[in-house]
């Protein structure tokens, strides 16, 4: 605001009270003289408002700056002392803030969410193993059929309990960067023979065809053959855990020349439209009763994602339901 404005709302400030001193003097009759010297009187009182209200306002000014510049010091020069730019520095920590809040209500739900999902799939085999447990100390007389039965059955939940033990270090190593990949050049075509190799005996049991499309060419890639072989299993196991019987699975490769590409695909049971943003989020299942029954942590493709992004590169899914899915990943081809 100008001297000259802060002046006149000085001079408008005192209008009534000038206006009420006329009324009584030409009431008493005082002389043009009197008239003079009283508005004389308030000009200097509307420049004492307005110098008053001037240092106010710059006062007001430095504080709102040093606010400004605690909360954000990289402001402080960019803020001059006038009015918009204060006002801009403030609607712009007031945005900042703002996302941050929404951020930290993020956070807290998917804590909360993440709490509830860690205890309800660590609850199940647990309760499993703990009920087979008294089923057998209550009923010594058990026949060994049935007793083997019940400790096999148990022993399938501790499996699985760890199974959700290891997957859970696994994401949270990768998620606080404590785990360094060991990334050296490999045949990618071979990694994933192997793959192949290791689950014809899931693949049989399901009727379900392995087959490998590779067209001639060179496959040598940089990264962590470990932990690709994992992100492969994963896709393996669950393209045979969600297909069809007498289904295939195909593992396919290719090469853009500075990229390998590798494609997981099946001809199951697909994944409906509306969950395909959310397959890759922790414990997140489309359907729960059947991956459960199929003896799913729920993070395997959490932990793919996380490897593949480790690796300075995505992963993604195409899905018809009730047609199959395409998982598809990409790893640094050797130069």
């Amino acid at each position: 605001m100008r001297f000259s404005q802060l002046v006149n709302l000085g001079l408008r400030i005192l209008q009534p009270v000038s206006f009420l001193l006329i009324q009584l003097l030409t009431t008493l009759g005082m002389s043009s003289q009197a008239f003079f010297i009283l508005w004389i009187v308030t000009v200097l009182l509307g420049l004492m408002v307005g110098l008053l209200w001037l240092r106010r306002e710059k006062q007001l000014l430095r504080r709102l700056q040093q606010m400004i510049s605690d909360e954000n010091p990289e402001e402080e020069e960019a803020v001059s002392q006038t009015y918009e730019d204060i006002e801009a520095a403030l609607k712009a920590l007031f945005d900042t803030r703002k996302e941050e809040l929404l951020q930290l209500q993020r956070l807290e739900n998917y804590r909360r969410d993440y709490i509830g999902n860690v205890a309800h799939e660590l609850k199940t085999p647990i309760f499993s193993i703990q009920g087979y447990i008294e089923t057998v100390l209550d009923d010594p007389d058990l026949d060994r059929k049935t007793l083997e039965s019940f400790l096999v059955k148990a022993n399938k939940n501790a499996d699985r309990l760890g199974q959700i033990v290891l997957d859970l270090d696994t994401i949270t190593k990768y998620e606080s960067g404590f785990l360094v990949l060991d990334q050296q050049p490999f045949d990618m075509l071979q990694l994933v023979n192997e793959i192949v190799e290791s689950l014809e005996l899931q693949a049989k049991e399901n009727n379900i065809t392995l087959q490998v499309f590779a067209p001639a060419g060179d496959y040598q890639v940089l990264g962590d053959r470990k932990r690709i072989s994992q992100v492969l299993t994963n896709l393996g196991y669950n393209s045979i855990r969600y297909g069809h019987e007498n289904g295939n699975s195909r593992f396919r490769l290719s090469s853009t020349g500075a990229k390998v590409i590798v494609e997981v695909a099946d001809n199951g049971i697909g994944i409906p439209q509306e969950h395909l943003g959310r397959v890759f989020e922790r414990f997140f299942r489309v359907d729960k009763h059947r991956n459960r029954a199929t003896g799913g942590s729920g993070l395997g493709l959490s932990i793919c994602k996380h490897i593949v992004e480790a690796h300075g590169e995505t992963i993604s899914v195409i899905s018809t339901e009730g047609a199959g899915s395409v998982f598809s990943f990409s790893v640094k081809a050797v130069q």
